[in-house]
């Protein structure tokens, strides 16, 4: 995927021209939700004890456009303006699986049509170290920048108090969390990811073509190894580096933990901080805008229970809390 700076800029671009009024805020969160299956995954896999091969056909469902969808209108109905959520979450989320599909990814790609069909789309056109990566990354964050003031000040929207919606809330949510896993054949079926063929037995992977996105290629004697998203080691039986680094790779197997390297690319280190960096961003933005949202609230309730012992400290020194003399007798009013 293209980093989380690099979708801010182009969809953010996209949609204040489509509606010059929107808030910052949501388009930036429409544009990590289709990534929030894989932040939580990498949480997950410190448990041993769950199965990669089975988790990673459920982060791939999860992170489907029909699956994130639910996740927008789950959170679209904890809103008091539920349509205008949903429709600037939902774009978003199209938006950055179509940018998505246009880098080359070797054993990946985007669901856009799942559950009708399980198929990967990918057109490949440039890599993630490439210059319109970099030339995104900082339309990115120079749009993010420049909308920064308008992110902070605009209130962040009221969550409903609608029992009703907050019922249809957890029905969304709970589709979100469920839907992947009735659908976990899909992937599987299909080989997304190359699932099914790293999962098979070791002895029918020989001959069997696959490949690898993102994995850590190390040197070792008497041979290299490159380590699946699982934890495997599979050993490399050409060299195609000097130093250990992370690759993607196009290879086939020679043995049964034995590949042979068709091709590979080296990834650096610049998407991982510019998606950082992003996060952090989205992050202050929403964590600020809460901040000034409550703070009228929290002065207001201040200002008012100041107003309350000053009101009582007066009416306790025989002056009325409206400014004027303590109303007793009539000798008190008439002298």
């Amino acid at each position: 995927m293209p980093n989380t700076l690099a979708h801010f800029g182009i969809q953010g671009i996209v949609s204040h021209v489509a509606s010059p009024r929107l808030d910052p805020k949501l388009i930036f969160l429409g544009c990590l939700l289709p990534d929030l299956p894989w932040m939580i995954q990498r949480a997950l896999q410190l448990f041993h004890w769950i199965d990669p091969y089975t988790l990673r056909l459920y982060c791939i469902a999860q992170a489907s456009l029909a699956v994130t969808l639910c996740l927008c209108a789950a959170l679209a109905s904890l809103s008091t303006q539920p349509k205008t959520v949903f429709m600037v979450l939902g774009t978003n989320v199209l938006l950055h699986l179509l940018l998505d599909a246009l880098q080359i990814k070797w054993a990946n790609g985007v669901h856009l049509l799942a559950p009708l069909s399980w198929e990967l789309w990918n057109a490949g056109i440039f890599w993630p170290e490439s210059l319109p990566t970099y030339a995104l990354t900082v339309l990115g964050l120079s749009y993010a920048l420049w909308h920064w003031r308008a992110a902070i000040t605009l209130p962040v929207p009221g969550p409903t108090r609608s029992r009703k919606r907050l019922i249809t809330a957890c029905g969304w949510l709970m589709l979100y969390v469920m839907l992947p896993v009735w659908w976990l054949s899909g992937p599987a079926e299909t080989n997304s990811h190359f699932v099914r063929t790293l999962r098979a037995p070791k002895a029918l992977r020989v001959g069997q073509y696959v490949e690898f996105d993102r994995n850590r290629y190390r040197k070792h004697q008497p041979q290299d190894i490159l380590r699946t998203f699982a934890g495997e080691d599979i050993h490399v039986d050409n060299t195609i580096l000097d130093h250990s680094a992370i690759i993607s790779a196009q290879a086939h197997f020679v043995g049964p933990d034995t590949v042979h390297i068709l091709a590979f690319h080296e990834h650096t280190a610049f998407r991982d901080l510019a998606s950082y960096t992003g996060i952090a961003l989205l992050a202050s933005m929403w964590g600020i805008a809460w901040w000034r949202t409550k703070k009228p609230r929290i002065n207001s309730s201040a200002r008012n229970h100041a107003s309350n012992e000053e009101a009582g400290h007066e009416t306790q020194s025989g002056v009325s809390p409206i400014g004027g003399a303590r109303q007793g007798s009539n000798s008190d009013l008439y002298g």
